[in-house]
């Protein structure tokens, strides 16, 4: 597929959600350049009004997408993208680039036209988490098995044994959990097994681990009154939640603390030297994963998101978005070549 006829299908498809009451008229521009804004030609037509802007068509994953285009970011000119987070959406009006995108969500700001169109339609995501409300949301098996999938994309390609070793789950949910996936469109186990949606199954991992894996994590809580940091770490320990967050981003400082320990609990206990409180900051919990899936700061950002959103705190749901971001969204992909 040519990259106008990318552009051509992205730029309907955004433009085909606008509300009625906005008229649209856009001239798409036939010759390719490597300028910004010189996709095409947009009049937005709006109470017999017309407002005319200079278009740039462009799929957009992450904060590096947008940034090449704020130093040509002007009140006449706008982007046309595919569905945009909360996050990325707010980066476009800090730097005012007005947009169109294809979940019908749209901001512009030019002085004289102000649109601020917060989209009603349910989000892929939200789709995703219908899932769970109909009673077919993933069972622990298959919500650790996504979590292997997710911090290692290669195990998929191992044997069923070696997968169950690295999720830490029986054989038998190996191949039921793989087949709830391929139902799904997210993986693929043709002769070539690959991952098909990985932005859908991080959106399933973070409900799962709400409703399945989170409830049944076990462990203890306790009081700890010194300093995160002080917390006295053995090789296979592993933060989750808001300390896993703070090593990522350095932007939060962590009050509710979450440690993944291999450790025998009453080890842990002897070490740290606190009193069992059910009210405790310290929730220390026995790794769900096996002990074969090699530990990376992907591994580490799926269990802070998952647990910053679990957590409904809106502190803590932005650095979600912001570790989403940075560590987890699928990188943007390259433009085809004519």
């Amino acid at each position: 597929m040519s990259i106008m006829t990318t552009k051509s299908a992205l730029a309907m498809n955004a433009l085909a959600s606008l509300p009625a009451h906005v008229k649209v008229n856009f001239a798409q521009n036939e010759d390719i350049t490597a300028d910004y804004f010189t996709d095409g030609e947009l009049r937005l037509t709006v109470s017999g009004h017309e407002y005319h802007f200079y278009v740039a068509v462009k799929t957009i994953h992450r904060k590096e997408s947008l940034s090449s285009l704020f130093a040509d970011a002007a009140p006449n000119t706008l982007l046309i993208c595919n569905r945009l987070t909360p996050y990325l959406a707010d980066i476009c009006m800090e730097n005012g680039v007005n947009f169109i995108d294809s979940a019908g969500n749209v901001r512009i700001n030019n002085g004289a036209l102000h649109i601020w169109i917060e989209s009603q339609k349910t989000s892929q995501s939200k789709k995703d988490f219908e899932l769970a409300s109909k009673g077919n949301n993933l069972g622990e098996g298959a919500a650790k098995l996504l979590f292997a999938l997710l911090s290692s994309p290669d195990v998929l390609n191992l044997s069923y044994r070696e997968i169950a070793d690295y999720a830490n789950i029986s054989l038998g949910m190996v191949s039921k959990g793989l087949g709830i996936l391929q139902a799904e469109s997210l993986i693929s186990l043709g002769e070539t097994r690959r991952i098909l949606d990985t932005e859908r199954m991080l959106n399933l991992w973070i409900e799962s681990y709400r409703l399945s894996i989170r409830p049944k994590l076990g462990g203890i809580r306790l009081q700890f009154e010194s300093e995160w940091q002080n917390v006295p770490m053995e090789e296979n320990d592993f933060w989750g939640g808001e300390a896993a967050a703070e090593q990522l981003t350095r932007y939060l400082h962590p009050q509710e603390l979450q440690l993944f320990t291999r450790q025998p609990l009453q080890k842990k206990l002897g070490q740290l030297k606190c009193r069992p409180n059910p009210e405790g900051n310290l929730w220390i919990v026995p790794a769900f994963w096996g002990g074969k899936l090699a530990w990376s700061k992907t591994s580490q950002a799926l269990l802070a998101v998952a647990e910053l959103e679990a957590s409904k705190d809106s502190r803590n749901i932005e650095v979600a978005r912001m570790i989403h971001e940075q560590y987890l969204s699928t990188k943007e992909p390259a433009e085809p070549r004519i």
